[in-house]
């Protein structure tokens, strides 16, 4: 509400200027600053992930690798369990057999052992005294020494086999048991790097469907960044066109002062011919207003009082000339109504009271303003900014620099300076001091 009331009350002060709609790349610019900072972030972390992807990529392939390594490793443990299986079951039945070739030897010698017991020829002496032809006593005592060693050497070699084959059952069955336990090791190893290398696919997954989202938005920063330069150099394009119909309207105010000041002096010169003619004293030269300067400038002392207090001891809000004075004449046909002061561009503006900024944007006529409410029903107006410090809202204190002198669109370099009150404006020199 405050802002459209302010703006109702300059539209008395505005001359008739055709509409003009703000131009400031300081925006677009500070948004496509934004977009790129946004760029290089987004591809920073594109190109993390993708490092990150890669590693990850790597890591797969040496887990794959691994686990060829263990499957090849499982295959020869579970060869190696094949063939000592099948040289266990082969000894254990060469074992098995040896051991019935023994129970068969034992059996036949027993049985041998009690046929002679029976028919008494457990004695060789008795064989020897019993036998008829000595001869034959002999060579049957001979046949029986010979098959009683051959029989007791069968069966030690028996025995030498059997313990021999014993044995190697033995180191099979604990072979087969190592390479059991190994075989599970393996296994339990295996299935841990698969589960690592699942646990990799789906980090790598991630990433990429992470990288593509990133990829899809970093083409839309592109294409915005793409948007704000075209839309910066249009805004560029047009302030410099601007710049340049300002500078032709300073110079056709320029000549028309100067035809003014011409039919002026050519008015002044014909009265005192016509003077001269008639015998009469010529009028008298218009007298030129003196030019008044500026020099103290607004401070923080005045911070924290009334604004109505400060009536007769107002400082101004910058130094200069002042060029323009409330109620004077305009070139374009109407009055000031307020301070026209003239200063050099750049000139900081200060702010003459405490207040609150309720207006700080372009102005038709008058180019960047800003408006200050003091309370009491007392504004001030400043135009003519080549830079405003302030936005809306703003609170400030005596003194606190609202921005930088500039150009107004008229051409006029400056600060254009009011005071109002209940929305009339008021002589600022009758309140500065």
């Amino acid at each position: 509400m405050k802002k459209l009331l302010c703006l109702t009350l300059l539209a008395g002060a505005v001359h008739a200027a055709p509409a003009s709609k703000p131009l400031d790349p300081a925006a677009p610019q500070q948004d496509l600053q934004s977009v790129r900072k946004a760029i290089t972030t987004l591809q920073q972390d594109i190109a993390q992930k993708e490092a990150a992807r890669q590693q990850t990529a790597s890591a797969i392939a040496q887990s794959e690798e691994a686990l060829e390594a263990t499957h090849e490793a499982l295959n020869a443990l579970e060869q190696k369990q094949g063939n000592s299986s099948s040289q266990l079951e082969q000894y254990q039945a060469e074992l098995l057999g040896i051991r019935m070739k023994v129970a068969e030897t034992r059996q036949r010698v027993g049985k041998l052992l009690a046929s002679t017991y029976k028919r008494g020829q457990h004695d060789a002496m008795n064989l020897m005294l019993n036998q008829g032809d000595p001869n034959q006593a002999s060579r049957d005592l001979t046949y029986y020494t010979h098959i009683s060693r051959a029989q007791q050497e069968l069966i030690a070699r028996l025995r030498d086999q059997e313990i021999q084959l014993q044995a190697i059952t033995e180191r099979l069955e604990d072979e087969l048991v190592r390479l059991g336990r190994m075989s599970a090791e393996k296994v339990q190893q295996k299935r841990r790097i698969e589960a690592a290398k699942n646990q990799r696919q789906a980090q790598v997954s991630q990433l990429d469907a992470s990288i593509r989202a990133q990829q899809t938005r970093l083409q839309q920063l592109k294409e915005d960044e793409k948007q704000l330069t075209v839309l910066i150099a249009r805004i560029n394009a047009e302030i410099e066109r601007r710049r340049q119909e300002a500078i032709k309207k300073a110079a056709a105010a320029k000549k028309a002062r100067e035809e003014a000041a011409r039919l002026a002096a050519e008015k002044r010169r014909q009265q005192v011919a016509e003077a001269k003619k008639q015998g009469k004293k010529p009028p008298p030269e218009p007298k030129q207003p003196a030019v008044e300067r500026v020099d103290e400038v607004v401070d923080g002392s005045a911070s924290g009082r009334a604004f109505k207090s400060l009536q007769g001891r107002m400082k101004l809000p910058v130094s200069g000339e002042i060029a323009g004075r409330f109620g004077a004449a305009r070139g374009e046909g109407n009055s000031w109504k307020g301070l026209y002061i003239r200063t050099a561009p750049g000139t900081p503006v200060r702010v003459v009271a405490d207040g609150t900024v309720v207006y700080a944007d372009w102005l038709r006529g008058f180019g960047n303003a800003m408006i200050i409410d003091h309370g009491g029903n007392y504004l001030t107006v400043y135009t003519g900014f080549s830079a405003m410090a302030r936005g809306n809202g703003a609170g400030v204190k005596a003194g606190d620099v609202l921005g930088t002198s500039g150009t107004m669109e008229s051409g006029e370099t400056g600060l254009y300076f009011e005071l109002r009150y209940l929305g009339r404006p008021i002589n600022p020199q009758s309140w500065a001091r």
